[in-house]
């Protein structure tokens, strides 16, 4: 099957979506319209795009082997990636039934699965979809963030599933309603533009530090990509093989240096965001802690079902993570983490105090000091039951000044 001179992207579009169905029920191999998909295609978009080959990647694909239910179409930009298992890319995805086509802003999901697990993988996945909408909100104007369906319903689904869980926003044209050429060329150029958007907003980081700042970015509920530490993002979507150091409780608790006098000038908010990453952070240090103890002592039964409760319920709960002792019992954990040692004052809030008062025989808190994203470290002690019978306070939602 060859192109007509004359041929544009609607005519493309038309083919496929008209003769897919039946052509694959022929042999793969030596299929015309395999090699139109293949062949034709990723070379008409680069005559029609003007794309510079050395900096875009094109590739259609009917399947490998044998028919796939969902023929695509890829646009790659190679500083990020260039192929539809990793990274980000501009695809599109005609549904399985051939009743239309996606134009889809999009990013690999086989990646995402080989490094969390499917079950993970597809909680993660649809994480960096919301990021991304979110970080891309104000250039999206002409583009859906609605779900896609690829009506997929063959043996191998795992593939389409992947494409719709990660599909950023994209627009769709019905097989008996396909507009234009030269409204699939300025839509195709528009997702250019959102695709070079991306592509800044990745500020020169690979594709899983990108990726483990906007999981970072969905647990704290904070998505300005321009404040990115790699290592603090690494350490809270991936805290295995981070290591906590016991210390004994301080029997004093010493007041930190007093104020020089000079003015410092503090940028609140940026301390802010960094001070709730560092937070998260040691939470989940402490759960891998608190898997390893129980572990040890003999109770692997448990460790399934400690609960970050934090993430899973909101800060509400008066504590951060439930755990249990060797007995089984429930014990409440509370997490305060700071970069400085064990005199940095830290917060507790008063719904904290008064969860503490209330389980007073379950509550522990863990206070973390010293921490240190890249050496993944922290030392820390431990505080139990009533914590206005451990701490003083200063009023200011709480901050500790020193033991009783």
């Amino acid at each position: 099957m060859i192109l007509k001179e004359d041929s544009n992207l609607k005519d493309i579009f038309a083919e496929v979506l008209q003769n897919y169905v039946t052509e694959s029920k022929q042999d793969l191999a030596k299929n015309s319209h395999a090699r139109f998909i293949r062949d034709n295609i990723p070379a008409k978009i680069f005559s029609v795009l003007q794309l510079n080959s050395n900096q875009f990647k094109i590739q259609a694909s009917p399947g490998q082997g044998r028919w796939t239910e969902v023929p695509w179409i890829g646009i790659f930009d190679r500083d990020i990636t260039e192929t539809a298992t990793r990274g980000y890319f501009i695809v599109y995805l005609f549904r399985a039934d051939m009743s239309g086509v996606y134009l889809s802003l999009n990013q690999g999901w086989t990646s995402i699965k080989l490094k969390f697990g499917a079950k993970e993988g597809r909680v993660n996945l649809q994480k960096l979809t919301r990021g991304w909408q979110k970080i891309l909100s104000s250039t999206l104007n002409d583009f859906s963030f609605d779900q896609i369906d690829l009506k997929a319903i063959g043996e191998n689904t795992n593939l389409p599933e992947g494409y719709e869980m990660g599909h950023i926003c994209g627009k769709y044209y019905d097989a008996n309603m396909l507009p234009d050429n030269h409204v699939i060329i300025d839509d195709l150029r528009s997702m250019l533009s959102v695709y070079r958007e991306l592509k800044g907003k990745m500020h020169d980081l690979s594709t899983e530090k990108t990726n483990d700042f906007i999981l970072a970015g969905d647990q704290t509920g904070i998505f300005d990509i321009d404040e990115k530490d790699d290592e603090l993002n690494h350490l809270i979507i991936t805290p295995f093989g981070s290591s906590l150091e016991l210390q004994d409780s301080p029997a004093v608790f010493h007041k930190p240096k007093q104020s020089d006098g000079r003015g410092h000038k503090v940028n609140h908010i940026k301390k802010q965001i960094n001070d709730m990453r560092i937070g998260l952070a040691g939470e989940k240090m402490v759960i891998e802690y608190e898997k390893k103890r129980l572990i040890d002592e003999g109770r692997d039964d448990l460790v399934a079902i400690i609960e970050h409760t934090s993430q899973e319920k909101g800060d509400g709960t008066g504590y951060d993570i439930l755990s249990f002792d060797k007995n089984g019992n429930r014990k409440y954990i509370e997490v305060k983490t700071t970069v400085g040692g064990e005199d940095t004052p830290f917060f507790i809030t008063d719904n904290e105090l008064q969860f503490s008062i209330l389980n007073s025989d379950n509550y522990t808190l863990y206070r973390l000091y010293e921490f240190n994203a890249k050496k993944r470290t922290a030392s820390f002690y431990i505080l139990e039951g009533d914590m206005t019978q451990a701490i003083k306070f200063k009023a200011t939602t709480y901050l500790t000044d020193e033991f009783i």
